[in-house]
Formats: C-alpha cells, structure tokens, sequence
C-alpha cells in the first residue's frame, strides 16, 4: 500500500476514528485503525470497540491499493507534528507503515489486516432521511443528563420513543436529574423504533460527531444497531437491551407554585456563587418571596456568596436547595430569554421549563441541606 493525503484532511478523519479506539481493551487490535487503499483513489478508515465502528473515507492518490492497520492515537500524534500538507502513507516489508512530510520520516508497528474484526455496516438495508438539524437539537438538549457510568439506580444511555404518532420524546436521567425534548418531527416516524431504544452514551457522543456538518443523514435500526449513514461515513451503535424507567412517574401532574426568570442574569449568579462551593457543598439555596430570588451558596471553610434576583412571582415564601452543577447545566440548555421554575414540595422534584418552548422539561431532585 502507498498513497499520498492531505494532511488537514487526514487530521479530521484520524480525530473521528481515534475517539472510537481509546477504550480500554484486551485486544490490541481493537486501538488500530484499518486503512483500505483502493484504485477508486480513495482511503478508507475503519474503527471499532465491538460496541461502536465507524467507516469513512477521504480522497488520496493511491499509488498501490493495499491495507493494513496501525495504532490510530500514534497515526494522528505523528499527522498533527508534520511539517507539510502533502504526507505519503506506505506499507513496508517489514511490518512497518512509513509515514513522510518534507523530510520528516516515521515507522509504525503494523498489525495485518486479515487480523482486524469483520464490520457489519448493513449497507442493503432501507434507510430512512432524518432531520439532522432536529436530531442534533435533540441530542444536544438531553445528552448532559446520561451519566457517565452505570449504576443500580440508572442506565448510562439515552431513551429515545415515540409518546405519539409522529411525536418523539429523547430522555436522560441519571437517577438526580431528568431531562427530555419532544419534537414532531416527521421523518423519525420512517424508523422501527418500537416501543423506544438507548443509545449508550458514547453513541450519542459519536452521532453528535457524525452530525456536526451535516443537514440530513441517512438512519436505520437493524439488528439491535441504530445505523447512521452520510456520503462519507458509516457509525453502527450496539443499542442497550435493557428497560427505560417509566419516568413520567417522578414529574409532578400539578405544580402550585412558579416564577420567571431572565435566563442571563440567573446562569451569571449562579456562576458568581459557584465560586464558593466545592465537591462536598455543592448545593445552592433558592430564598423565594414576592418578586424576589435569593441564591445563597458557600462552605463553612471559605466563606458564603449570596446573590439576589428579581422575578415574576406573587405568592407564599418559600427555600429549596439544589446541586448548582445541575442547574447551571439546565439553564445553559434552555435558550428562551426566560426560565420557568416550577415547585411541588422539598419532595418532589423541581422543574424547569423553557419560556417559549414547552418541548423541553428539566427535572432536579432537591438536596436536603
């Protein structure tokens, strides 16, 4: 194999197949990526972490058409430090892949390509056109709230199901807080999604990837796989077999009492009280009285912030306490010129809502401080 590539090209190709291969593994394999070289003077990169593979492929001049498979991580390491725009890949005899800018020269360990995992990528199935702009929204708006690892009390994957027809409902939970976006967007009710699938959340991380440029992507569900297809990339998901919470359970029917908020004056105090918490106090206090929002936050060891708002509120006073991190993850979300927050009791959860879009809801467990 030998081809010649454009480094800035090659740069934002390794970045996506890299994030596919730094899971830890016993396999060794499994951190290379595959490189094809073919006579249609084309590259193609392939990754995979047996949960996530990912297909792309970029133009180059293919001198000899081969494959191989190199350390994707130490591939972008080299291609970002080179020198020049034009880099020739090339596969030696001895097991080696020489990289080349102007006088810069690399050897790569290679593993053979016959040793790489076969990739499935359904390319005969039926795909449906989606909104990528709708799906990306949805993501964005929802991702914050998948935690990181699995526990007992949460799945680390985000619920997506149709609550009606051709009406779609993404959710996250991570068993503190809640949060989902419905849309009614159309071309999603083209997909098999049953009663709802989760998506883990490196799989939501890598569709926002695949998403970032694109206007309308091409997506299927086969095989437990969410399948997305663009004219130069392929990302095959492993979705999670397991039951979503019926989470509609934790959302108040009636929530008595409500203000509105200017959103950047309330996300700038909170920023400002922040300051003083740390890992352990991390919660911030809402005082609430007629047209008046009260932020307290602190630790004993530092000292206490306090901010004060004004708000559209007439009604009985009341204080409640929060994870700061959470709501300012929420207000960030929302981006109506005003907050809607919305209470039951020190038992409940207490709710955000956009202003202006009601397709949004997030939900934050109170602190008892």
């Amino acid at each position: 194999m030998k081809v010649q590539v454009s480094k800035g090209i090659l740069t934002q190709v390794l970045q996506k197949v890299q994030s596919i291969t730094e899971k830890k593994t016993n396999m060794p394999i499994l951190f290379n990526t595959l490189l094809t070289a073919s006579d249609r003077q084309v590259i193609e990169f392939s990754a995979t972490d047996l949960e996530l593979s990912l297909w792309t492929q970029m133009e180059s001049r293919v001198d000899l058409p081969g494959s191989t498979t190199v350390s994707a991580r130490k591939l972008l390491e080299i291609v970002r430090e080179l020198p020049d725009e034009n880099i020739s890949l090339e596969q030696l005899p001895n097991d080696k892949l020489l990289i080349q800018s102007g006088r810069a020269r690399f050897e790569l360990s290679t593993i053979p390509s016959e040793d790489f995992p076969h990739m499935n990528f359904y390319r005969d199935i039926d795909f449906a056109q989606c909104d990528a702009s709708m799906l990306r929204t949805s993501l964005t708006k929802t991702l914050y709230a998948v935690p990181v690892e699995e526990d007992p009390f949460s799945i680390a994957g985000l619920y997506w199901h149709p609550v009606e027809p051709n009406s779609f409902r993404f959710v996250s939970s991570d068993g503190h807080r809640l949060a989902y976006y419905q849309t009614g967007e159309d071309s999603f009710s083209q997909l098999e999604l049953g009663r709802g699938i989760i998506i883990p959340r490196k799989g939501v991380q890598e569709v926002l990837k695949v998403l970032e440029k694109e206007e309308e992507i091409s997506m299927a569900i086969y095989e437990n796989c969410l399948v997305l297809k663009t004219p130069n990339t392929m990302l095959s998901i492993r979705l999670l077999e397991m039951e979503f919470p019926d989470y509609q359970l934790i959302i108040p029917d009636e929530r008595p009492f409500s203000f509105l908020v200017d959103r950047e004056p309330f996300f700038h105090a909170l920023k400002r009280v922040a300051v003083l918490t740390n890992q352990k106090w991390r919660h911030v206090r809402f005082i609430i009285s007629s047209g008046i929002l009260e932020l307290e936050a602190g630790n004993p060891e530092m000292g206490r912030a306090q901010d004060t708002l004004d708000i559209e509120y007439e009604g009985e006073s009341f204080t409640v306490a929060f994870n700061i991190k959470y709501v300012m993850d929420t207000v960030q979300t929302i981006e109506s010129p005003q907050v809607r927050f919305e209470w039951v009791d020190q038992f409940h959860g207490g709710v955000f809502l956009s202003s202006e879009d009601t397709a949004y809801l997030s939900l934050i467990m109170p602190m008892v401080v």
